[in-house]
């Protein structure tokens, strides 16, 4: 927490070029956050910094600002029914998860339950 402001880090991956990458969130209410900037990040280095241990819960939403995944320039995010970790979402109903390879279909509506960097939800 700086200045007031509590913020935290989560890992996504580019579902395009399978690279993970951080993805900073800003808490501006109770259970609201905002993502406002992302990053490349090797996971190896994610872990050392405890990023693939960052749980939140609420609804995400970007900042107007937000520039999106590093690698394919994705603004949004599909939260993995299975293991609970973000990935880019592209637009499309069809979704493989870079994390544990599930695949299925988009189903919209997050309803705030939680995301994780690591390990079930």
């Amino acid at each position: 927490m700086t200045n007031g402001i509590e913020a935290t880090v989560a890992l996504c991956k580019c579902g395009k070029v399978h690279k993970a990458y951080g993805v900073r969130f800003e808490k501006t209410g109770k259970k609201h956050w905002k993502y406002t900037w992302a990053f490349p990040i090797k996971e190896s280095a994610a872990k050392h910094e405890g990023y693939d241990e960052t749980t939140i819960i609420g609804k995400i939403e970007p900042t107007e600002d937000y520039p999106g995944c590093p690698y394919c320039k994705a603004t949004t995010f599909v939260i993995c029914g299975t293991c609970g970790k973000l990935n880019c979402y592209n637009g499309s109903r069809l979704f493989s998860c870079g994390w544990c390879g599930v695949h299925g279909v988009v189903s919209l509506g997050y309803d705030g339950s939680g995301i994780r960097s690591s390990g079930d939800r």
